[in-house]
């Protein structure tokens, strides 16, 4: 047993898999992919780029499965074209548009006068005839998204991006720039990187790959699908007590400091019930290995506290991949360790 535990300083850390947290998951009768009365907003996509001519069907690349199926990678801020193929835009309205012949009909004698001598009052010229419908403007940029399909699918498609940035409002994805999606509780959206393809953690520093609920107007007061994004890491520590109170605490009373990327980087997520040697995810005090399959929760120590009875009979040992004077606790099992 000894050998086992030690042999898991080498995994200490969080994956990509483990490193996706659940904690601004919304409460409700709809959550994730069950959603079925989620209206669809590939379908309300108003400028949906269409697939390449000639193609049986658009290749699918890989991503998490939270992201669904689909031709792009929302992670990619060139993912889509820069502008619709034969999408036309907004332009003037002509004459020949509004009905008008090159000269009204005032060389045919038809009212030179609008009707002000008794004549003929030329109906094109006293505002009685409709005006055309003009042409929406195309949207100026594209960007690879998350849409909710009829079915409550996910799909990943080009549709049409805004200019909002990283931490911006939004009410949906099509107000954030290419590569940020929309994401949070109602009336609280906010614009941030998504972090679908498969792999490390491509986040970048001081933010780690977590689900996060999608936004968009056309879901009214129902919660989102979780999706992948990079939200802001909290810096937290370890250490720090179950219900803690004071100016010195991160976390709430419902979630726990763990370990959510190798480079020691921390954030206060839900707590699992994972304890040593048990499948992650893991419980406060816990952090989730990758040095066996499936992955098993191992006990934090504190290294500074020389003479605690933590991993008794075992010993804390330090490790690279944990944040400084933190290590796991070695050569003792489960029962024999003091559970906090």
């Amino acid at each position: 047993m000894f050998k086992l535990l030690f042999a898991l300083l080498v995994g200490v850390g969080m994956a990509a898999g483990c490193s996706v947290d659940n904690a601004d998951k919304l409460e409700g009768t709809c959550s994730g992919l069950s959603c079925g009365d989620l209206p669809g907003q590939s379908d309300a996509q108003e400028y949906e780029i269409p697939p390449a001519q000639d193609a049986a069907a658009p290749p699918v690349l890989p991503a998490k499965d939270a992201c669904g199926m689909g031709s792009c990678l929302p992670d990619d801020v060139a993912a889509c074209p820069a502008s619709p193929q034969g999408a036309g835009g907004g332009g003037s309205m002509s004459t020949s548009d509004a009905g008008l012949s090159s000269d009204a009909g005032l060389d045919a004698g038809e009212g030179l006068d609008a009707g002000l001598d008794g004549g003929a009052v030329a109906t094109q010229l006293d505002g009685s005839f409709p005006s055309p419908t003009p042409t929406p403007p195309a949207p100026s940029r594209y960007g690879c998204q998350v849409s909710v399909t009829v079915a409550s699918g996910v799909e990943r498609i080009c549709g049409a991006a805004g200019t909002q940035g990283v931490d911006d409002a939004c009410t949906s994805s099509r107000d954030c720039e290419p590569g940020l999606g929309c994401v949070g509780t109602v009336r609280s959206g906010r614009c941030l990187p998504f972090c679908c393809a498969i792999g490390p953690d491509t986040c970048r520093d001081g933010s780690y790959c977590a689900e996060r609920p999608l936004r968009d107007e056309t879901f009214g007061e129902a919660p989102g699908p979780l999706v992948p994004v990079c939200d802001r890491a909290d810096d937290c520590s370890l250490g720090e007590p179950d219900n803690c109170t004071g100016p010195s605490c991160v976390c709430g009373p419902e979630t726990a400091c763990t370990l959510v990327r190798t480079d020691g980087t921390t954030a206060c997520v839900k707590p699992g019930e994972g304890i040593a040697n048990e499948d992650c995810p893991c419980a406060r005090g816990y952090q989730c290995s990758q040095a066996t399959t499936p992955p098993m929760c191992v006990k934090t120590c504190d290294l500074d506290e020389a003479k605690s009875q933590t991993c008794f009979p075992g010993v804390c040992q330090a490790t690279p991949l944990l944040p400084d004077g933190w290590g796991i606790c070695v050569g003792a099992t489960p029962n024999q360790m003091i559970q906090r």
